[in-house]
Order: C-alpha cells, then structure tokens, then sequence
C-alpha cells in the first residue's frame, strides 16, 4: 500500500497557501486526508511541527515518514513525486511557462503586504461589518501590481494562463478575489478570471469547506 498523504491545515481553512497545496493535491488525483494543526507560537502543534520539517510554517504536508513545510516546496514535491502520464501536471508543461509560473508564486509570497493587511483572507470568507476604509496609496499600488501581471500573463474568463489549468492560477486568483470579494473596481477580464478559477471544482472544495462561524481574533503585532 503507497504511503498515506495528510495536509496539516489551519482551524479556519483561510490560508492562500494552504489552498494552493488543496489545489496541488485534488488537481494531481492523489488520496490524501487532512488535519487541523495550529501554526501560532506557544499553541497547539507548532513546537512538534518544527521538529518534523525544521521551520514550522504551514501548511504542511506529511507523505509516509517525510514532512515538508511551505507550499511551494508541497507543489513542487507533487509535481515530481507524480509525474505525467499517470498523473496530470499541476505546473506548465513548457519550460518557459514553467519558469514564469514560478516567478509569480514565488511574488505573490514575498510582495503585496499592504493589500494582504488592508485587506485580509478574512474579508474573502467573512464579509466585514461595516464599510472598508479606501485601500492605502501603498496597498492601491500592490492592486494595481497585481492586475498589471495578471493582464499581462493574459488572464480572462478561461480561468487558465498557461493552457490548462495549475496551482498557479488558484494562487493568483486567491489574491485578485481580495479585490473582487470586497468590490473594488479591476479590469472585466481580470476579475472573470478570479471568477472562472473558484469556479473550479478544487478551489470550490476548499472554498465551501466548513469553517468556524467567526473569523479569528486578531493577532498581537
């Protein structure tokens, strides 16, 4: 029997990251269960989490006796552990394609900070109280970013920038449904784009999966 897969989640499933490993996992046909691990310090699973994969930072997938943290390390763990034919490709076939769906999982990681605080993971799953505050010179320009790269990987209501659909794409339009979520004015294409990939029924699955019916406290900076 092949070795079990689990992907370790938070309480509340609001993570991008963790659903790009979702994504990575019901795209490539493979079983795997789940199962809710708190990332926080001095809570829950974080201190054996560390000892298993060195860093401790979610979401975390377990493959028999192997732990491998971060999303981009699971995707790219998938791609190679199950490869074409017998499992689809979850990243593009071309080379250059390859590369370039790399570069925007690896920015939608290290940039966009003030739209992701101004606004939160949160306000995509739990639509907030009372009207938002206009986004921030800073955050605006992170939104304008994004729709720039997005208009220029040629996003529009076929959901899929690279021919056929991969983890880029749920990564990418996790970050625009920030802006469509909470109705801000972006290009038709774009936001049909964001529309047409939670569409699809792996990011569906994790959309509409359970969560807790108020989003979490905030964190102390």
């Amino acid at each position: 029997m092949p070795d079990a897969l689990t992907l370790y989640v938070d309480a509340y499933w609001l993570s991008p990251w963790t659903c790009t490993a979702w994504v990575g996992l019901r795209e490539k046909g493979v079983d795997f269960g789940t199962s809710v691990a708190m990332f926080q310090p001095r809570v829950g699973a974080l201190e054996a989490m560390r000892e298993r994969t060195l860093t401790g930072t979610a979401p975390v997938l377990q493959h028999g006796s192997l732990w491998i943290a971060e999303s981009l390390a699971i995707v790219e763990y998938l791609e190679e552990a199950f490869l074409p034919p017998a499992w689809p490709r979850i990243l593009p076939v071309e080379l250059g394609d390859r590369a370039r769906a790399r570069q925007v999982l690896s920015w939608l990681r290290t940039s966009q900070e003030p739209l992701r605080r101004e606004r939160p993971t949160e306000h995509i799953f739990y639509p907030p109280p009372t009207p938002l505050a206009p986004l921030s010179i800073a955050a605006q320009q992170a939104a304008d970013d994004l729709c720039y790269a997005a208009a220029g990987l040629g996003a529009s209501a076929s959901g899929c920038l690279f021919g056929d659909f991969g983890v880029v794409d749920a990564d990418l339009a996790f970050a625009l449904m920030r802006l469509v979520a909470t109705g801000a004015k972006i290009p038709p294409s774009i936001a049909a784009y964001a529309r047409a990939v939670w569409a699809r029924p792996s990011v569906v699955e994790f959309v509409r999966h359970p969560r807790p019916p108020h989003p979490p406290p905030p964190t102390a900076d």
